[in-house]
């Protein structure tokens, strides 16, 4: 995920001409939409199953508060993998969420910006297993069995291209769920591919007659 991550953007960053950039400004309203990639951050132990990069879909609606700050709405369809460790055995389950996220995205430069987000996730599928090693009797299991899922998102976006009110975009994501399961490696990295534009648009100019 990690070199995927560092190949895209750097290939955006090449392509990328020479824009303006966003500037926030109260009463403004957008949103940007696209593919999400993601891949569960397995911790570095021995026997630790490969995580699979999956694909997705992502909305982000922003709202505006002023010219340094944005309220934030995130809404993102996903598969998510989750792992347990039992004396270095483990247990690899999958399942479909819809993750939403609220909170406040503070603008840094018209090309860069940074959120802190608090998220719920939900279940939406059967849960697959697709590996487990766990001797028979141990009841372990993840937390994609859990209905709701609670965390923190952390991300950062650099605008990559613009055009009138048109943009994209990449927002780099990672979240952290805070009602995991004891050994149990279930935060996410994520990278948002998306296509903004503007959904309400502030216009303090006043024509003279």
């Amino acid at each position: 995920m990690k070199t995927f991550v560092l190949r895209v953007t750097s290939i955006l960053f090449l392509l990328a001409p020479v824009c303006w950039g966003y500037s926030p400004s109260e009463g403004n309203v957008s949103v940007y939409t696209g593919l999400f990639l993601s891949k569960t951050h397995v911790s570095e132990k021995t026997n630790s199953p490969d995580s699979p990069n999956q694909l997705g879909l992502g909305a982000v609606v922003l709202g505006d508060v002023n010219k340094n700050g944005s309220l934030e709405i995130g809404l993102f369809l996903m598969d998510k993998d989750y792992y347990r460790e039992e004396n270095y055995n483990y247990i690899s389950e999958e399942t479909r969420l819809i993750h939403i996220t609220m909170g406040y995205r503070r603008w840094l430069s018209p090309y860069f910006s940074a959120s802190l987000t608090f998220f719920s996730a939900y279940a939406m599928g059967d849960v697959i297993i697709t590996q487990n090693n766990i001797p028979p009797g141990n009841d372990v299991t993840t937390s994609a069995r859990d209905a709701t899922e609670y965390g923190f998102d952390f991300a950062f976006q650099y605008e990559v291209w613009e055009h009138d009110l048109n943009a994209v975009v990449l927002d780099l994501r990672y979240s952290k769920s805070v009602t995991g399961k004891s050994a149990e490696d279930s935060d996410h990295y994520g990278l948002l591919i998306g296509y903004r534009y503007i959904l309400q648009e502030k216009k303090p100019n006043v024509k003279m007659k």
